[in-house]
């Protein structure tokens, strides 16, 4: 891992993908022997998240080893150390690091985005949090607002015309809320109610009883998916929200099999990631270590991917980052916008007793860049 030229781990096939800068890197040299290029990777491999930290390494020496690519070193430290993030950035600069890929957190990308900018390269990091993004940092986790965007343009595509939530008070759920009301205006439907619980609620026939007392509505928006949903969903029948009128809908936090006991939820509708690619990335994950992957595992490994495809050429350049036409992950199509942050095509999925079949595919392809 840490200063070797190629792992040689798991299997073959792989997947293409990348992100975008604003600033002009200074191509720096590899300091590995024999190496041509080397990619920087920042993850908590000691604490509370080393269990984490060690899945995405794994998944990204699979992935450089599916690339074939014996030229390019992967150099792996430790966030989690006296030293920090930062620490951890300049470590992997000082071995020649041409890009850097992660880290995991959003406080832990604050930290390494201006070690990255003096060292004249650009961070991806595998957060959800667009406020780090800018300044040479990329966000390329699966962003929430880019699921509720998703879910309410199909919902008002299939004529639902009046639309409430139901949110935590949280930073999470005023971000959703926001980026719901503006889907809402952008698609010409209705918001009859955003009712809010607080973040750390177990009980909700407060915020429930509420929503059966607001003005009428044909989708209900529940983005929070285990506890927080299995919890809400028994309430909405005994306060009189029949769900065979009321089309629920969720967000990528649905896509968790347990749902499936939940009869509620039949025909509720979410967004996320095709599952197609994930499904070949996650067998052949399960075949070299003996154990499923997490999700933020396809991150490192899409982000590995297209870093070793950027090394082929030699080019971290922001216009090799910015390809319009984007890459293919296990994660489906994405590119990343101007601002830093990515741009993804989600699925549709519908759930039933069977478990989540697609009910709307998503796109294989991007239409013009999108601007924010």
């Amino acid at each position: 891992m840490a200063g070797q030229a190629a792992p040689a781990p798991p299997a073959p096939s792989g997947s293409l993908l990348p992100p975008v800068t604003s600033a002009t890197p200074t191509p720096t040299v590899s300091k590995i022997p024999e190496a041509s290029a080397t990619l920087g990777l920042l993850l908590p491999l000691s604490g509370t998240n080393a269990q984490l930290g060690q899945a995405l390494d794994q998944a990204a020496e699979m992935a450089l080893f599916d690339a074939a690519d014996t030229k390019t070193a992967l150099v792996v430290r430790d966030t989690e150390t006296p030293q920090g993030p930062a620490g951890a950035a300049q470590a992997a600069l000082d071995e020649g690091a041409n890009i850097l890929l992660g880290p995991i957190f959003a406080d832990h990308a604050r930290q390494v985005g201006p070690v990255a900018a003096n060292g004249h390269v650009v961070d991806v990091a595998f957060t959800t949090d667009k406020s780090v993004a800018g300044n040479g940092v990329y966000v390329m986790g699966i962003l929430p607002g880019l699921q509720i965007d998703r879910i309410v343009d199909f919902a008002s595509q299939q004529g639902r015309k009046s639309f409430a939530a139901l949110l935590p008070d949280s930073p999470y759920g005023h971000l959703v809320a926001d980026t719901f009301t503006a889907a809402a205006a952008r698609d010409h439907v209705g918001v009859s109610a955003v009712e809010y619980y607080p973040a750390d609620a177990m009980e909700f026939s407060g915020p429930v009883g509420k929503l059966a007392t607001d003005p009428p509505f044909d989708a209900l928006l529940i983005p929070m998916g285990g506890f927080q949903l299995r919890s809400i969903v028994p309430l909405l029948a005994f306060y009189k929200i029949d769900t065979t009128q009321v089309k629920l809908l969720g967000s990528a936090l649905w896509d968790d099999p347990n749902l499936t006991a939940e009869r509620a939820l039949d025909g509720a509708w979410y967004a996320a990631p095709a599952d197609d690619s994930w499904a070949s990335f996650a067998q052949r994950y399960r075949a070299a270590y003996a154990a499923d992957p997490p999700k933020l595992a396809g991150l490192a490994y899409d982000a590995v991917t297209m870093a070793a495809a950027l090394a082929k050429s030699g080019d971290f350049s922001p216009q090799a980052l910015a390809r319009p036409d984007g890459f293919t992950g296990v994660n489906g199509v994405f590119r990343f916008g101007a601002d830093g942050l990515v741009q993804r095509n989600l699925a549709i999925y519908e759930l039933g007793p069977n478990g989540a079949t697609i009910k709307d595919p998503a796109a294989k392809s991007f239409g013009p860049v999108l601007t924010n």
